[in-house]
């Protein structure tokens, strides 16, 4: 429902957008943002019912009738901000002028449920928010099933995570702050638990040949800085390196994560 032009920078709802920049409010509220045209378009349509409302500056509302029109027309609420308010308030450099508030989505019911699944990521300290939102969206294309991300893992409603997804936030399942009794979880569940290591491992190719395509799999990605914790390399069925030639040591997550995904 279109509603008055927001002028007031004490104005509620502007204060709001605004303090879901920080993780602690968003994790106090249960709410974050989807900032520009191509992610809010991505939340109409695949999570409209968690929509708060829609925040628009009034250059983005004149430029683009048809849009929010078409938001309006699915009940949900639009505010029109004072395009100087709205890039205060936004988290972008160069901001479009228009972001939606949207509610976190509960996934605690999904820790447990393993009967449908046969392919999931593991992502253990994935700590910066490009890399995350990148592997989201990298594994919504190769098909896993569900991402578990421990503790230490970048906030995936980092408004530059959601930004890097480019959508697949809304579509691909995950499990935040996970511990090693997930991991204990899958690994008894059935599923082989292959863990991305330099140290002594096997190439992935090798690791692939050896896969039935009806083993249940899960592929562990470690931080960009020390790897795989100790407590769930501990629990690998096996560890897996990359090759590589020239002098390089190593890939960057995102990438090393895309490889995997796709091979194994």
């Amino acid at each position: 429902m279109l509603t008055e032009i927001i002028e007031s920078a004490n104005n509620k709802k502007l204060k709001l957008l605004k303090s879901l920049a920080a993780k602690k409010n968003r994790d106090k509220l249960g709410l974050f943002t989807a900032e520009g045209k191509r992610m809010v378009q991505e939340a109409a349509k695949y999570a409209k019912e968690g929509i708060e409302f829609v925040a628009v500056s009034c250059s983005f509302a004149k430029e683009n009738k048809n849009l929010v029109k078409s938001i309006d027309e699915i009940g949900v609420s639009v505010y029109t901000i004072k395009d100087n308010l709205f890039n205060q308030a936004s988290n972008t450099v160069t901001p479009q002028g228009i972001a939606a508030v949207v509610k976190i989505k509960d996934n605690s019911k999904a820790d447990n449920d393993l009967s449908d699944i046969s392919r999931v990521l593991i992502l253990d300290g994935v700590s910066e928010p490009g890399n995350l939102g990148t592997i989201i969206r990298t594994a919504e294309a190769a098909g896993i099933e569900r991402v578990y991300m421990m503790k230490g893992c970048a906030d995936i409603y980092n408004p530059k995570v959601v930004r890097s997804t480019m959508g697949s936030v809304f579509r691909v399942p995950f499990v935040r702050d996970c511990d090693v009794e997930m991991v204990k979880l899958l690994k008894s569940s059935g599923f082989k638990i292959a863990v991305s290591s330099l140290g002594e491992s096997i190439g992935i190719h090798e690791y692939a040949e050896s896969l039935d395509k009806n083993d249940k799999r899960a592929i562990v990605i470690g931080s960009e800085a020390f790897g795989v914790s100790d407590a769930v390399l501990g629990l690998a069925d096996v560890c897996v390196h990359i090759p590589m030639q020239g002098r390089v040591e190593s890939l960057n997550a995102a990438v090393a994560a895309g490889i995997l995904m796709y091979l194994l």
